[in-house]
């Protein structure tokens, strides 16, 4: 007795652990917003907009002087030695005295600061880095559309598949009610056993859009995990009602598309790297300071009071330089650069043209599907109620089996049609919902 109480007792704690790590969608938008956090594609492009935030701080850091200390400590072990005439010193013509130059040890301690007075190269790496950071935005924005709508044709899927069970659920009822009811007769010796193998296969083909739609609710699930970056552990419940009546107007307006604003951004940041290297043909103005002290010893006793002096040394600098010549390095990059602007431009206007088209097809695809899942849904119904009339008739004494069999296949074949119809009205829809919009 004490066993089966802790044996309940631990399936209610794991029964709560599971319930506890199950996270619940109620909405496409709840899908969209936890991927904003999860969705490993986002969370990169995040980085790279965080990135280029610290390159354009680089880039105005350029500004400032740069300032250098250095120091240095040198051992002469050998000094060099210099022949120099011997009358110098008193001596015979055409002798030379062996004289070695400076001290054994040289201490040495210095700083430098140059800044650059006008260096154009530098404004331009701002332009650089400033549309640089636009364009990792707008990849942002196009990496959220894609990976939207990819969790949208999930989300979608499996409300499809949902719904197929849900009507291969009840077909497959009614189909095994006409089975049952035919083979009974076949047993009575009234039906042939035709009739039983076709009742059989309406039933076979039910059952299996019930089970083939099972199985695919669970791919969409674990598709979903992928993209939500969940682990196939990891439990989720996504809830939602298929949304059939979306209204697009001939006029609707969209939002901005990101791939167009992506490509816009990629040209301006091709037309200021062709800019930046027609610069390097221009001159560099510097301002340098620099200042050094220097120490000579014959003996090794650094900074000790009452040693050798230090001798400072200092001076300003403004330093011009214009490179004349390099090879036709510039001439090169530059020529790549100006080419590389002129296609980013031409694939920017190109791109605007096409999403204007892509736009109007969306509007005219969602509207066939919705028309035609409208009629398809219609048909399903007529053909329902045509079998639910063929079978009173079957009921009743006055009409033959082989109507009920063949009404129930063509209901199936219907409900094929209908499925496959909002299918394609889903998919529409979730391409009007991504282009409304805005990222």
């Amino acid at each position: 007795m004490m066993l089966r109480r802790y044996t309940l007792l631990l399936l209610l704690l794991a029964t709560g652990i599971a319930a506890q790590a199950q996270t619940v969608f109620s909405s496409l938008e709840d899908l969209w917003k936890y991927a904003d956090d999860h969705n490993i594609n986002i969370k990169a492009a995040k980085y790279e907009v965080d990135k280029t935030v610290y390159t354009k701080k680089q880039s105005y850091l350029a500004f400032l002087p740069q300032a250098s200390a250095s120091a240095s400590f040198t051992d002469n072990t050998s000094l060099q030695t210099t022949l120099i005439p011997a009358t110098i010193f008193g001596g015979p013509e055409g002798q030379y005295q062996p004289v070695q130059f400076g001290q054994k040890y040289i201490y040495a301690g210095g700083f430098t600061a140059q800044m650059d007075l006008v260096n154009l190269q530098t404004w331009f790496n701002v332009r650089i880095a400033k549309e640089t950071e636009a364009l990792n935005e707008a990849s942002l924005s196009n990496t959220k559309k894609i990976t939207y709508s990819q969790i949208a044709g999930q989300y979608y899927s499996y409300l499809l598949n949902k719904e197929a069970a849900r009507v291969a659920e009840l077909s497959a009822s009614v189909a095994d009610s006409v089975y049952q009811s035919v083979n009974n007769k076949f047993n009575e010796g009234t039906l042939s056993k035709q009739n039983v193998d076709v009742a059989q296969l309406n039933k076979e083909r039910a059952e299996q859009t019930q089970i083939t739609a099972g199985y695919q609710m669970r791919t969409s699930l674990n598709t979903l995990k992928g993209m939500l970056d969940l682990s196939v552990k990891d439990s989720i419940i996504v809830e939602g009602a298929l949304q059939s009546n979306l209204s697009i107007e001939k006029n609707t307006p969209f939002a901005e598309d990101p791939s167009v604003r992506l490509a816009g951004y990629q040209a301006q940041l091709n037309l200021a790297s062709y800019r930046a290297a027609n610069a390097n043909y221009l001159p560099t103005l510097s301002l340098i300071y620099n200042n050094t002290t220097q120490q000579n010893d014959n003996k090794y006793e650094p900074f000790e009071s009452g040693g050798p002096k230090w001798y400072p040394a200092s001076y300003w600098s403004l330093r011009a330089s214009w490179t004349i010549f390099n090879g036709g390095l510039r001439w090169a990059q530059a020529g790549r650069n100006k080419l590389s602007y002129y296609e980013a431009r031409s694939q920017y206007e190109s791109s605007q043209k096409q999403s204007a088209i892509n736009d109007e097809n969306i509007r005219l695809s969602y509207q066939k599907a919705a028309a035609s899942f409208t009629k398809a849904q219609d048909i399903m119904r007529l053909s329902f109620d045509n079998y639910q009339h063929v079978s009173d008739r079957y009921k009743n004494g006055i009409g033959a089996i082989d109507d009920r069999l063949s009404a129930f296949r063509d209901y199936l074949d219907y409900q094929n049609q209908y499925l496959n119809s909002l299918s394609d009205m889903l998919v529409q829809l979730y391409q009007v919902k991504i282009r409304q919009r805005s990222f």
